[in-house]
Parts: structure tokens; C-alpha cells; sequence
């Protein structure tokens, strides 16, 4: 059984992967299948989860018959991202104790990873955004936008393997609640698209603001990109990239790429140790 451990602003994500392949004979070698088929994902507040403890006692019910009698979960591989320093202690403690597993892996950027960053700060990337791009390199190798809709909107390229950029933005939920919060009248609403150029009510113009507005941009953005680089794959992830491709030109909609990424990122990390110990 595999971990993967996603910590965004927002939420953390705990994917548990029981993987079929090690129950049958037959083996999986779609990544992308055995991830969505057989991950189940457990969301929580990152607000909420401070200790270790917390952490054990919300994985605990689902988990009881993975533990062994030292109280530790018995894993193939332990794997996080983190966008959540503060966060990280306890993930740490989580493991010491209750982790029984050689393979725990922190995803960041490296310079071994197959990747040319064109950017002297790289390392201080997001783990999230660097587990996308393995994600996308895992699925369609090279050449391709990564549009992430979640508490942020984020946007990488990778093109020839070299990573050229890319941008950030608020997310949605961001912009809706902030124009809630800082204004007397204007009230929370869905987070949709009206796929219209104009609105008659205060919800959708505020939904049409938004979402349209903000997709048409990315929109425009992408075609710059591709004006420039080529004919790039666009590739939509993140929490709210089923509400984009409504208006987003996408080539695919893959919402647990950031777990593909994870699962390649442990991948490349066994095979590098392979390669130094001789194995």
C-alpha cells in the first residue's frame, strides 16, 4: 500500500493507494488507470491538522487493518508534497512514528529529474507544481501547458523538456469570497461559468466575472503560448479544472495528475538509488 500525501493551503489530501498489482498475478503498467481506479482520497481542512496525532486518529478508521501491533502503518511507499511549511513538523513526527516504510519521499524540484529549469529559483517551486509536471511528463512526456484551478490558479510550460515559466493567480474560490468579504451587498455565489457575454443579475455577472472572465484569459494566454512554442498539449488539473474545460481549450482533464506526479517522482528517486548502490 502506497501513501501519497498532498498539503495544499486549503486542503491536504491523503491518497490511499491500495494497488491491485500487488493483490494479482497481472501487472498494471497504466499509471494513470491503476491511480484513478484504485486511489481513494481523504480530504481534510489544513487548518485542522496540527499534530501527528491528528493526523493518525483522521487516517486511523479507514486504515486499522493495515496497522501492525507497534501502531505503525506497514507502507510500500510514504510520498508528500507540501506547499505547507508549517505543516511539515508534523508530517515528519507522523512519520517517525507511524510509519514503517524505507521509501519516504518529499517531492521538490531537482536538477535530476529529466528536467532543463529555465529559472534560477526552481528550487523554491512549489512541490505541487513540480509533482504536475512530472504528472504531465509521466503521461504525454514533453510539450504541454498544465492549467492547476485550485486555491490558486497556476500555469507551467514545459517545452524540449525545458521548464520556460509560468504564472500565478488567484483561484475562484479567492476571488468570489473576496469580493463577499469586501463589499457590503454582494453575495457569496456558485462557483460556475455562465458561458455568456453579458449578465442581467447580480449572481451571474459576479459568476461571469469570475470564472468566464478569468478562463477567457487563459484562453487568450494559451494561443500566445502556442503562437510562440508550438502546438503545446493543454493539460487541466487541479480542484476546479471540471468547471474550466467549460471554457477552457483543453486537450485533457486529468484532476489526480498531481498523484501521478507523486507516484513518478518516487519512481525516478528508486531508480537514481538503484543506479548509486549498483542494484
Amino acid at each position: 500500500m502506497d501513501i501519497y500525501v498532498d498539503i495544499g493551503n486549503t486542503h491536504t489530501v491523503f491518497g490511499i493507494l491500495r494497488n491491485r498489482q500487488d493483490k494479482e498475478s497481472k501487472q498494471t503498467t497504466d499509471i494513470r488507470k491503476n491511480i484513478e481506479q484504485n486511489l481513494r482520497e481523504l480530504r481534510f481542512s489544513t487548518k485542522n491538522i496540527e499534530t501527528s496525532e491528528d493526523i493518525y486518529s483522521s487516517l486511523f478508521p479507514f486504515l486499522k487493518d493495515e496497522v501492525l501491533e507497534n501502531n505503525k502503518l506497514r507502507l510500500n511507499n510514504f510520498i508528500v508534497s507540501s506547499v505547507v511549511p508549517q505543516l511539515n513538523f508534523a508530517i515528519e513526527r507522523f512519520i517517525e512514528k507511524y510509519i514503517d516504510s524505507a521509501n519516504i519521499y518529499w517531492v521538490e524540484a531537482r536538477d535530476d529529474l529529466g528536467i532543463d529549469w529555465q529559472t534560477e529559483d526552481y528550487k523554491e517551486m512549489g512541490a505541487d507544481r513540480v509533482a504536475d509536471i512530472l504528472g504531465a511528463i509521466a503521461l504525454y512526456d514533453d510539450n504541454f501547458i498544465i492549467v492547476d484551478f485550485g486555491t490558486a490558479i497556476t500555469i507551467d510550460i514545459i517545452s524540449n523538456r525545458k521548464y520556460i515559466g509560468g504564472s500565478i493567480s488567484p483561484g475562484f474560490l479567492l476571488l468570489i469570497k473576496s469580493l463577499f468579504q469586501e463589499t457590503a451587498k454582494l453575495p457569496m455565489v456558485e462557483i460556475k461559468p455562465t458561458l455568456k457575454i453579458a449578465e442581467n443579475t447580480t449572481i451571474g455577472q459576479i459568476q461571469l466575472g469570475t470564472v468566464d472572465i478569468m478562463c477567457r484569459g487563459i484562453n487568450n494566454l494559451i494561443q500566445e503560448v502556442k503562437n510562440h512554442y508550438g502546438n503545446l498539449k493543454v493539460l487541466l488539473t487541479g480542484g476546479f479544472s471540471t468547471i474550466a474545460q467549460k471554457v477552457i481549450h483543453c486537450d485533457d482533464v486529468v484532476p489526480m495528475l498531481q498523484f501521478i506526479g507523486m507516484n513518478y517522482y518516487a519512481l525516478i528517486c528508486k531508480q537514481r538509488n538503484n543506479v548509486r548502490t549498483g542494484g
